[in-house]
């Protein structure tokens, strides 16, 4: 399992979710994309705002998401799901 992180290097929550997501212990592997750099990866997720977070299975399948800024306590309850 691992997350794809959304984000554009213009957008404010997505590096104030970058910083959260450092404080956090344990969670799956996150790669982080950046839609105006891998906009096929962003397109092929219908990616539609900034920041999104899907988790993947092994084989690229979508499990869940979340879009937007998340409180620490929101974020550590959809990463341990």
């Amino acid at each position: 399992m691992k997350v794809y992180k959304f984000s554009a290097s213009w957008c404010q929550p997505c590096k104030q979710l970058s910083l959260l997501l450092e404080t956090i212990p344990t969670k799956p592997e996150v790669v982080e994309i950046d839609i105006d750099q891998d906009s096929d990866k962003a397109r092929m997720f219908q990616v539609r705002g900034v920041p999104t977070m899907v988790m993947v299975d092994e084989n690229d399948k979508e499990i869940r998401r979340v879009v937007g800024l998340q409180t620490k306590p929101k974020l550590e309850e959809w990463l341990n799901g």
